[in-house]
Order: structure tokens, then sequence, then C-alpha cells
């Protein structure tokens, strides 16, 4: 489910600087092209609204469509060259960087300097509550996570 992060965006768009959706076809394209499986909720995210800069130093990443420095491949390569498990794939970086595992779409935060897997979460809500926690007083994003 992607409703919290919807939801605040919303609420805050000014917060929130979206690339525009991409097309649900040419995500499962892209998928079965690279063999990757993107979490449905990430696939749902990007297809309402694409990647984007969230608050101040957040990158959601999309796979097609923007600068390299905000596609998944380009920055996923360079985690890789810095020692990444190549069966993990970075959405997003900010604060942290985040990951989904290629197999299964799994999710996770890493660990800074060792680019271990930290935190994994139940899906990007779950996650966008992990990230929200940081910014949802500075910004009067009420309910500190809660739906």
């Amino acid at each position: 489910m992607i409703d919290l992060i919807l939801r605040d965006a919303n609420l805050r768009p000014d917060l929130f600087k979206w690339r525009g959706k991409l097309s649900v076809s040419d995500l499962e394209r892209w998928e079965r092209a690279h063999s990757i499986t993107v979490p449905r909720d990430l696939k749902q995210l990007w297809s309402t609204r694409g990647g984007g800069d969230l608050f101040e130093s957040e990158v959601v990443l999309q796979p097609f469509g923007a600068a390299d420095y905000d596609l998944i491949g380009p920055v996923s390569e360079a985690f890789w060259k810095r020692g990444l498990d190549a069966e993990l794939y970075v959405f997003h970086t900010g604060l942290w960087d985040s990951v989904f595992r290629k197999s299964d779409g799994t999710l996770y935060s890493l660990a800074p300097k060792s680019l271990s897997q930290r935190s994994k979460f139940q899906g990007l809500d779950d996650w966008f509550k992990a990230l929200r926690s940081e910014y949802a007083d500075r910004y009067g994003l009420a309910g500190g996570g809660a739906i």
C-alpha cells in the first residue's frame, strides 16, 4: 500500500516533487528485461507518481525516464562497485539508502559504511513510516506515522 505517502503528498505537495507517472506496461517490460521483481507497492507508486524528491534530501529513484542520477540502474551500479550485493537494487537515497531484492522484491535499508541490510520493511508504507518519522514534526505531518 502507498496510502500514507500519497496522503502526505496531498497534504504537503511542497515537500514532494514527483517526476510523473510511468506506464504499467513499460514497468513490466523493464522488469522482464532485467529479471527483476519490483515490489508491487513501489510499482504502484511509479505508475501513479513516478520517482521524485521528498522532504529536503530524499530521492525515490525510478527505472527509466529521468536523469542517470535519478535512475535505479546507474545508482545501483555505483553501489555494486562499492560492494553491494548485485541481488539488491537501490530505489532510494537520502538519510539512509534503501534497496529491494531482485528475486522477491523485499525492501531493506542499508547500513551506511558496510552496505549490509539494516532494516527489513513489510512494504512501502512501512518504509515510508520509518523515513517520515525523521520529518513529521518538522513539517507538521500529524500522526507521526499513523494513518
